[in-house]
């Protein structure tokens, strides 16, 4: 992930605007504007000012193969080109690093929200799937995924198709079952 990506995510987490962000990071909202865009490779201490301004902060984890917000963008590309599997592949994916990597790395992978996937059950799925994890590890869940614009109005199955069996309701784990999300928890057990 970017600064830039990060910094902004950082920023809507907390609703600021640049011209906000700058004023606590002491840099001008056009510095903000320009390492946000990617135009500008900003230094360490302007990417550590501008995120203790939105009340995070930067650490080092071990290497991650893959994060949220990455993951999501192959979701959106997989779903707007109509293939599900693909979305449902990189899904299962995200819970197979979230359940191999240690505590300190699952909150970093969540820390800022992935960008939508332009489906609101993938959208809930992720944040069901993220809160799941940290949730077990006994960590804090971030805002985002515990947003109601991630919680779905009708259920819906992951990776429904005509194949795709519905669970029993005992058989979906609660951060999914509260999202409307419906998944064997068998599914989110890790080879």
């Amino acid at each position: 992930m970017s600064a830039g990506t990060l910094i902004r995510a950082a920023r809507r987490s907390r609703k600021l605007t640049q011209q906000a962000l700058g004023k606590r990071a002491q840099l001008s909202q056009s510095h903000v504007s320009l390492i946000e865009r990617g135009r500008q490779n900003p230094s360490f201490d302007a990417v550590e000012r501008a995120l203790r301004a939105t009340g995070h902060r930067l650490v080092s984890v071990p290497t991650v193969r893959d994060d949220a917000a990455a993951i999501a963008a192959d979701i959106r590309f997989a779903v707007a080109d109509g293939r599900e599997g693909v979305a449902l592949r990189r899904f299962i994916q995200l819970n197979d690093n979230l359940s191999a990597e240690h505590g300190a790395a699952r909150f970093a992978l969540t820390i800022s929200p992935p960008e939508s996937t332009g489906s609101r059950q993938w959208d809930a799925a992720l944040a069901a799937l993220v809160a799941h994890h940290l949730i077990a590890e006994e960590l804090p869940v971030p805002d985002w995924a515990t947003n109601p614009d991630r919680t779905l109005r009708r259920p819906w199955t992951v990776g429904e198709g005509p194949y795709t069996l519905t669970p029993s309701p005992d058989r979906v784990p609660p951060e999914f079952a509260r999202r409307r999300v419906l998944v064997d928890a068998d599914t989110l057990i890790s080879a």
